[in-house]
C-alpha cells in the first residue's frame, strides 16, 4: 500500500489554526528538524492545552504523519514577557 506524505508544517497550521480564536494569526515555520508554532497575544495558552495536552496531541500526529527518518519536534515561539 503506498504511503502518503504529509507536509508537517501544512499540518501543524491546521491543526494550530483549529484550536485557537484567532486563526489567522497563526504561522508556522520550518528550522531543521523542529517546526515552530508562532500564535497571537494570548492564545498560547489554548495551544498548550491544560497540562500540555494539545500541543503534545499535535506533536504526536505531526511525528505520526511525516516521514520516520525526519525525527520532528514542534516547538511553540511564545513572545518573551518584558
Amino acid at each position: 500500500m503506498p504511503s502518503m506524505k504529509t507536509d508537517p508544517v501544512d499540518l501543524t497550521l491546521f491543526l494550530a489554526q483549529s484550536v485557537v480564536d484567532q486563526p489567522s494569526l497563526v504561522r508556522v515555520s520550518r528550522r531543521g528538524p523542529t517546526v515552530v508554532v508562532r500564535v497571537g497575544a494570548g492564545e498560547e495558552g489554548r495551544l498548550i492545552g491544560r497540562q500540555g495536552r494539545v500541543i503534545q496531541a499535535i506533536r504526536t500526529l505531526v511525528r505520526a504523519a511525516s516521514d520516520p527518518r525526519d525525527r520532528l519536534n514542534v516547538d511553540l515561539d511564545a513572545p518573551r514577557k518584558a
